[in-house]
C-alpha cells in the first residue's frame, strides 16, 4: 500500500491499483448524500479521509520533505494531517476568524493544505497568481488587508524580494526546505510538532470561504467573495451522482491546471470528491505532458484550448494517448475540430472493431467564472458545435435578456443572466460594482450567448473588451491604466488578437508623449516589470490619434483594425511569439514556459521519477 513514507511507484500504478482501497455503496452514501449538510471546506479533508482512508489522493511531481511526511503519494489521509497540522500552526500564530490569508506559491499541493487548514479556523484564504507582480501584490494585500502570506521561496526572492515591501504582512510563511530570512518562518517548522487531528465544525453556508480575485473593468482587479455554500454546491451536487456509481480502482486523472485558478480550484475538489488519484505537476510543459500520459496510462485531462494546441505542436501525434477516457477543459470556448482531433488521437479499438470503428473518449467541457465558483453549465459527449458552453447545470437558473433587460426570443443573442447557490456575495470592499452585476439574487455574467438545440448554451461573445490569454482574463482598462505611468506614453488603447496558441494576446495601441521616442521594445520590457506576464501587451503599435467616441473612450473595434492592419504590414505573430509565462525554480532562475514554436525536442520526466 503506497504512503507517505516512502515513495510512491506512479510508474506502477496499474499493479499498485490492485490494492487500492475501494469505499463500500452504504459509505459513499452515507457521507456524500445522507450526511451531505455535513460538508464543509472545514469538514471535506476529514470525511474524504473517512471515506477514502489509505487510497492515493495524489501523486506529486514535487515530492514532499517534512519531518513526519517525505514522498510524492498523499493519501486522503495524509490530505487530512497536514491540514490538521497547518490549522494549528495557524492557530498558534494567531489568524483568527474572518482573517484573510494570502496563499501565492507555485502550482504545490501546499498552497491547497493551507486552503483548507485556514477554513477550519473561519479565516479566509485568498489565492493569488504566481505571475502577479509587486504593485499588484500591494494593492490586493492593502485592499483585503492581509497579515498572513504564505508563499514559496521562488515567490519571496524574485517577485516580493524583502518582507519591507509589503509591511503590512505580519507573519511570512515559505514552503522551502531551504534556509529562509529573519522574520520569516518555514512552513516545515511550523507545523512539526503539531496534531494530526483539529476538529472543526462545519462553516455555515453564508460563511465567507475564499475570495478569488478577478479584472475588473475599472483597471482594479475585484475580489470575488464566494460562500462555504457557493464553494459546496458542485461537490454536493456531483457527490450524488458520484455515490452511486461504483468504484473504481484504475484510474489517474492528471492535473495542470493552476489551483489558484478557478479552474484548478475547481478541478482539485470535484476529484477529490470522486476519489479519483490525482497527478499534480508543479508546471505545464507540453512534452512532459504528452509523456506522463504515455508512461502512467492517464486515464483524465483538463486544460484549456492553448494547451492543447501546444500539446500539438509537441507532436501529440507521436505519443500513445490511447488510455484516456477524458478530456476535458475549460476557460475558453473550444472549437470543435480540436475536440475531434484529440478524441481521434486517444481512439482504442472497441467491440465494433469489425466494422472498422473505435471507442472514443468522451470530452466533458464546463464553464463558470469566479463570481460562480465556476460551475454554471457543462457539456458531455462528442463535439456539439464551435463555443458550446453546455447546458446549465441543476439548481441553477437562468435567462437571456437584451440590452433591455427582457428575455430574448429562443436561438437569440443576449446577455445570460444567472441565479445559483454558486453565486458570489459580492466584490470585497466594492459595493459600487457589486450593484452593476447583483440584482435581487440575480448575477449578470457579461457574456452574451444564445441558445440552441436541446438547452445547449453557445458563448458569442466575452464581457466587453476582455481579451482571453490561454484562459486568463485581462481587462484593457487594467493594462492602460499601468502603461499610461510611464513618461513616453501620451495615450494608450489595449485590444485582444488572434494568436494561434494562447486564443488572443494583448497588443498596445501607443501615442507618444511630445519629444518622446520610446520604443516597443522599452514599453514591452516596462510592461512585463510592472503587471503579470500574461496581461503585459506583447507588441506595441503606435499611432497618431487613437479614435474616441463623445465620451472619450477608445472606439476598440476601430483600434482593433488599426492594431491589425500595422501588424499585417511588419512579421508574423506566430508561430514564434515570445513566451507568454515565467516561472521561478527553487534556486530563483526564471525560466520561460515554451511557446508552441520553442518547445524543446530533448523532452524530460517528472521531476522525480517515481520508482
Amino acid at each position: 500500500m503506497p504512503t507517505g513514507d516512502t515513495p510512491s511507484a506512479i510508474g506502477h500504478t496499474r499493479l499498485l491499483a490492485k490494492q487500492w482501497p475501494i469505499p463500500r455503496f452504504r459509505d459513499k452514501w452515507r457521507i456524500l448524500v445522507r450526511e451531505a449538510d455535513r460538508l464543509s471546506m472545514a469538514t471535506l479533508p476529514d470525511r474524504l479521509a473517512e471515506l477514502y482512508g489509505d487510497r492515493p489522493a495524489l501523486f506529486l511531481d514535487q515530492p514532499l520533505d517534512y519531518p513526519f511526511f517525505h514522498g510524492d503519494c498523499v493519501t486522503f489521509r495524509d490530505f487530512a494531517r497536514f491540514v490538521a497540522r497547518i490549522a494549528h500552526g495557524l492557530d498558534h500564530l494567531g489568524v483568527r476568524r474572518g482573517e484573510r490569508v494570502a496563499l501565492m506559491t507555485g502550482n504545490r499541493i501546499e498552497a491547497a493544505f493551507a486552503e483548507f487548514a485556514a477554513q477550519k479556523l473561519g479565516a479566509v484564504p485568498v489565492p493569488l497568481n504566481i505571475m502577479l507582480r509587486l504593485d499588484e501584490i500591494r494593492h490586493l494585500v492593502e485592499d483585503c488587508g492581509i497579515r498572513t502570506f504564505i508563499t514559496d521561496r521562488s515567490v519571496f526572492e524574485n517577485v516580493i524580494r524583502e518582507r519591507a515591501a509589503l509591511p503590512t504582512v505580519e507573519h511570512w510563511i515559505l514552503v522551502t526546505s531551504q534556509t529562509v530570512p529573519a522574520g520569516v518562518t518555514r512552513m516545515s517548522d511550523l507545523i512539526a510538532d503539531e496534531s494530526d487531528t483539529f476538529p472543526s465544525p462545519p462553516l455555515a453556508p453564508d460563511d465567507l470561504a475564499i475570495i478569488f480575485y478577478t479584472a475588473g473593468t475599472t483597471g482594479f482587479p475585484k475580489g470575488a467573495r464566494l460562500s462555504d455554500g457557493a464553494l459546496m454546491f458542485a461537490v454536493r451536487t456531483y457527490g450524488k451522482l458520484i455515490a452511486a456509481l461504483p468504484g473504481r480502482r484504475d484510474t489517474l486523472s492528471l492535473l495542470v491546471m493552476p489551483l489558484a485558478h478557478t479552474s484548478g480550484h475547481q478541478a482539485l475538489l470535484l476529484q477529490l470528491t470522486m476519489g479519483m488519484p490525482m497527478l499534480l505537476m508543479g508546471r505545464f510543459d507540453p512534452q512532459r505532458v504528452l509523456q506522463t500520459i504515455q508512461e502512467y496510462k492517464v486515464t483524465m485531462f483538463s486544460g484549456i484550448p492553448a494547451m492543447y494546441r501546444m500539446l500539438l505542436d509537441a507532436g501529440a501525434r507521436d505519443y500513445d494517448l490511447s488510455s484516456i477516457e477524458i478530456w476535458g477543459g475549460g476557460g475558453d470556448a473550444f472549437p470543435d475540430e480540436l475536440i475531434h482531433t484529440f478524441r481521434r488521437l486517444a481512439a482504442k479499438p472497441g467491440k465494433l472493431k469489425w466494422l472498422g470503428r473505435s471507442k472514443l473518449p468522451r470530452f466533458a467541457r464546463g464553464y463558470g467564472l469566479a463570481e460562480t465558483a465556476g460551475a454554471l453549465a457543462t457539456a458531455m459527449g462528442p463535439p456539439v458545435g464551435d463555443g458550446a458552453a453546455g447546458k446549465i447545470m441543476r439548481g441553477v437558473q437562468y435567462k437571456i435578456v437584451g440590452a433591455d433587460g427582457r428575455e430574448v426570443s429562443h436561438g437569440e443573442v443576449g446577455e445570460l443572466v444567472v441565479k445559483t447557490p454558486g453565486i458570489m456575495q459580492g466584490y470585497w470592499n466594492n459595493p459600487e460594482e457589486t450593484a452593476k452585476v447583483l440584482t435581487d439574487g440575480w448575477f449578470r455574467t457579461g457574456d452574451l450567448v444564445r441558445q440552441g438545440r436541446r438547452r445547449m448554451l453557445y458563448m458569442q461573445a466575452r464581457e466587453k473588451d476582455m481579451i482571453k490569454v490561454g484562459g486568463y482574463s485581462v481587462f484593457p482598462a487594467e493594462v492602460e491604466r499601468k502603461l499610461s505611468e510611464h513618461p513616453g506614453v501620451a495615450q494608450v488603447a489595449v485590444v485582444g488578437v488572434p494568436h494561434g496558441v494562447k486564443g488572443e494576446m494583448p497588443v498596445a495601441a501607443v501615442v507618444r508623449a511630445p519629444n518622446s521616442d520610446v520604443s516597443e521594445d522599452t514599453l514591452i520590457a516596462w510592461g512585463k516589470e510592472h503587471m503579470a506576464p500574461y496581461k503585459a501587451p506583447r507588441r506595441v503599435v503606435f499611432v497618431d490619434a487613437i479614435p474616441q467616441n463623445f465620451a472619450m473612450k477608445a472606439k476598440r473595434r476601430e483600434v482593433r483594425e488599426q492594431v491589425l492592419a500595422a501588424l499585417e504590414a511588419g512579421e508574423s505573430l506566430h508561430p514564434s511569439p515570445p513566451p507568454f509565462t515565467e516561472v521561478f525554480t527553487e534556486e530563483g532562475t526564471e525560466t520561460p514556459v515554451p511557446s508552441s514554436a520553442s518547445i524543446s525536442a530533448s523532452g524530460g520526466g517528472l521531476g522525480r521519477r517515481p520508482r
